[in-house]
């Protein structure tokens, strides 16, 4: 991670966690809490999106997909080159991170009630940028989750299939098999 990439994700409201994970609040979170609906989440399985944080462990990805719709495009590796970040640093840091981006909605119109309910993370979307499960030690983060009573929704690209195979229990598990065409 670069200096310049830093500063690039905190100007689209990211939160850097340590050297290779982030937190940004989901645009579902906000409208909740503004009171004005949650995300598919909600209709669903009944999950609040004000109490779901959306995270990564990893703002690396193993594509750079044209048709990604985030605003960052990753550093792209199919392995893992950097250091490697202690779940429990992961959590605690990215759980305050969470909470510091919510801060401004304690002073904006929002219903008070969806606001403090805020503060309690119920939910994890592991999902924001890059590639979450190359992060070598996801399990020790997936069973901190799984602790704290946390669920847990990861989304992969499929690229990494031992992992997959591998994978502590999770809530809900994403998986997307995109390819340039359809033979691939």
């Amino acid at each position: 991670r670069t200096e310049s990439a830093k500063k690039e994700l905190e100007k689209q409201h990211y939160a850097i966690v340590g050297s290779h994970s982030a937190v940004k609040t989901c645009g579902w979170a906000k409208n909740m809490i503004r009171g004005k609906g949650g995300c598919y989440k909600l209709k669903f399985y009944g999950i609040m999106s004000n109490q779901c944080m959306q995270m990564t462990t990893s703002i690396s990805c193993a594509n750079r997909c044209t048709f990604c719709w985030r605003g960052y495009k990753a550093p792209v590796s199919k392995e893992w080159k950097w250091e490697v970040d202690d779940p429990n640093f992961i959590f605690e840091k990215s759980v305050e991170a969470h909470h510091q981006l919510l801060t401004g909605f304690g002073k904006e119109e929002h219903s008070p009630h969806l606001y403090a309910a805020s503060k309690k993370i119920k939910h994890v979307a592991l999902s924001l940028t890059g590639e979450p499960i190359i992060y070598p030690r996801i399990n020790e983060l997936i069973k901190r989750f799984n602790k704290e009573e946390v669920s847990t929704f990861l989304v992969t690209n499929a690229q990494y299939p031992e992992q997959i195979r591998d994978l502590e229990p999770v809530t809900q598990l994403y998986v997307s098999l995109d390819a340039p065409s359809q033979d691939l």
